[in-house]
């Protein structure tokens, strides 16, 4: 299965919405309290941020692909698209 970077940021967003609902609920934060982030927390804020800035895809390989595909001049062997079957194959059965 891949997870996409904005499937990472839904889930996270998601995970920090019950979160705080959940501690609001319990009585242990106050809606007024305030929080300092370690710097671990810090640190992995700042490369969570670094990583979704970057696209999602790389646009030279797709412009790339999309030019084959418009002038007839994509190709993918035999061989390729069987071991990527197999592969994905193998992983669906090991789950």
């Amino acid at each position: 299965m891949i997870i996409s970077r904005a499937e990472l940021g839904s889930a996270v967003t998601a995970y920090k919405t019950v979160k705080r609902k959940a501690s609001v609920a319990s009585g242990l934060v106050e809606t007024g309290d305030s929080f300092d982030p370690s710097d671990e927390a810090s640190t992995l804020g700042d490369l969570f941020a670094q990583v979704t800035a970057e696209p999602y895809y790389r646009p030279a390989l797709v412009e790339r692909l999309r030019r084959q595909i418009s002038g007839g001049r994509y190709y993918v062997s035999t061989e390729q698209i069987v071991e990527k079957l197999l592969g994905r194959l193998m992983v669906a059965a090991a789950y």
